[in-house]
């Protein structure tokens, strides 16, 4: 399928990868939201790109990370010193050597680290020495993250920040516009109607909207935001089902009465990448996402949230009296 809005991310991932092979190697940090189409971009230059030697490694949302997971994935592909490094007694060195010297064995080698927001410390370290290294080489080294789910604490915040300037190349993937979201539509032969507003131009939910039956929520969108919500601690989970019966934006008051999280609940939230902060109060980035987890939640607990809010919101003046109605009628309070 022909990619929307990314000839510019493109031709620069493009421009990087030639500059690379001609000059001195360079890193690609390439950030965006879960489903934006970071390695639907990268696959499709690889595809324009058949004759240069490609590298594939990623990261996995593993319990227990494995280390130097990309570098396994890579080794398989190549053989030779790196995987004997990795699967004999070789210290760290001699794994990171091999690694730097794999990568920079031939000119204009695209190599890909996928999802380095779930990398191990060793993985990281890696990323590191070769950050400082690459410009040896003549390949470019491109890895991915969900920028969203890492607070200003995550590791991978300090490796970037002390990757070398000039050898450093930064590029974000936004969600697509209303107009692109249009025409997808129209390909599928399906109305755009209210589309934008409930994926919020992300490329894999609006696929997945566009593939199942109008107006329900896809199997495949409702098992990636609970896949997210499972991994949250029983508070920030707590957090998250609140916000999801409210529709719109959670202020910050009605957060605090209803379920006094910590700072911890709060970041652990949003690093989710599915809610967002929206000055103060809380909203899940897609309308799609909050439908999911919505309509996942056991009917008694719906009704024990709505009972909880509505008793918050009655408590104060000036509130309306649609909204009233709508947590009244999910509290089943006649």
């Amino acid at each position: 399928m022909t990619l929307l809005e990314r000839d510019r991310c493109l031709a620069d991932l493009a421009g990087w990868l030639a500059d690379a092979a001609c000059r001195s190697g360079c890193i690609a940090l390439v950030g965006g939201e879960a489903g934006v189409g970071k390695t639907a971009l990268l696959q499709e230059l690889a595809m324009r790109h058949p004759a240069r030697r490609q590298l594939w490694g990623v990261c996995d949302a593993l319990f227990m990370p494995r280390a130097l997971a990309p570098l396994h994935d890579i080794a398989s592909q190549t053989g030779g010193k790196l995987l004997a490094a990795l699967t004999s007694e070789a210290s760290r060195e001699e794994i990171f050597t091999a690694a730097l010297e794999e990568i920079g064995r031939e000119a204009g080698t695209l190599a890909v680290f996928e999802d380095v927001h779930w990398a191990d410390e060793t993985t990281l370290d890696l990323l590191k020495f070769l950050g400082r290294r690459i410009h040896r080489t003549r390949a470019l080294l491109v890895v991915t993250y969900r920028d969203h789910e890492m607070t200003s604490r995550h590791p991978l915040r300090f490796v970037i920040g002390d990757l070398p300037r000039a050898s450093t190349r930064r590029m974000t993937l936004e969600p697509l516009s209303e107009s692109a979201v249009e025409e997808l539509a129209r390909r599928a032969e399906r109305p755009a109607a209210g589309l934008h507003r409930i994926t919020g131009g992300n490329p894999f939910l609006l696929t997945e909207a566009l593939a199942a039956e109008a107006g329900a929520v896809p199997a495949t969108v409702r098992d990636a935001v609970l896949a997210r919500v499972a991994r949250l601690a029983p508070k920030a989970r707590e957090l998250a089902e609140l916000v999801c019966i409210v529709p719109g934006k959670t202020e910050s008051w009605l957060i605090g009465e209803a379920v006094g999280p910590d700072e911890t609940d709060l970041e652990r939230c949003l690093t989710l990448g599915v809610v967002r902060d929206d000055d103060g109060a809380l909203a899940f980035r897609h309308e799609l996402a909050r439908r999911a987890l919505e309509e996942s939640l056991f009917p008694a607990r719906t009704r024990a949230l709505h009972a909880c809010v509505l008793a918050i919101l009655t408590s104060r003046a000036g509130v309306p009296a649609a909204r009233l109605a709508r947590h009244a009628a999910g509290a089943r309070d006649a």
